[in-house]
């Protein structure tokens, strides 16, 4: 009789422990928070902004985190009454908020140079640098998805002044 007391109350404090722990694994799944192990990235397409109208960028962060400073490269193009506008828009800019939303200051310059006639030996081009300051929204998640931006960007450079307004869309990873 005490050998059935004894497997009995052994298979019942084995269960009662083991709900125990399983609540425990729940709890830490729970506050488990992903683990970056890499500088979030993303690449994307902006309409307007530091590139005269169309542009492909690639942006990364200088930390693990989606949050804080960073850095964007692009290369753009704009062809409009036979002059071919080509750019190369450079900033670093920073991030405020919390995941995935996300208020973004940044600064940088464009390098642009335009040609008139791409297949003619008469062609005329022109280069210059210009400015721009990026003040604007951002929805970026900390690993994998889509990745949007939007805001004004004021451009100013050789004596003028403009204000461009920006839309981007991509992936970010």
């Amino acid at each position: 009789m005490k050998a059935v007391l004894l497997i009995v109350f052994t298979f019942i404090g084995a269960a009662v422990f083991a709900q125990r722990d399983t609540l425990r694994l729940r709890e830490i799944q729970k506050k488990r928070r992903t683990i970056i192990t890499t500088r979030p990235q993303a690449v994307y397409f902006l309409i307007g902004g530091s590139g005269p109208f169309l542009s492909a960028n690639y942006d990364r962060r200088f930390g693990k985190r989606v949050s804080g400073p960073g850095f964007a490269v692009g290369v753009g193009y704009y062809s409009d009454f036979g002059i071919n506008v080509f750019s190369i828009p450079v900033s670093l800019n920073y991030l405020l908020g919390r995941n995935p939303h996300f208020i973004e200051v940044a600064a940088g310059t464009t390098f642009a140079t335009a040609t008139s006639d791409l297949f003619s030996d008469e062609r005329e081009t022109g280069s210059l640098f210009f400015y721009h300051i990026n003040v604007g929204y951002r929805y970026q998640p900390n690993w994998r998805g889509l990745f949007i931006r939007g805001g004004v960007s004021p451009l100013f450079g050789q004596g003028r002044y403009l204000t461009s307004y920006y839309g981007g869309v991509g992936y970010n990873f």
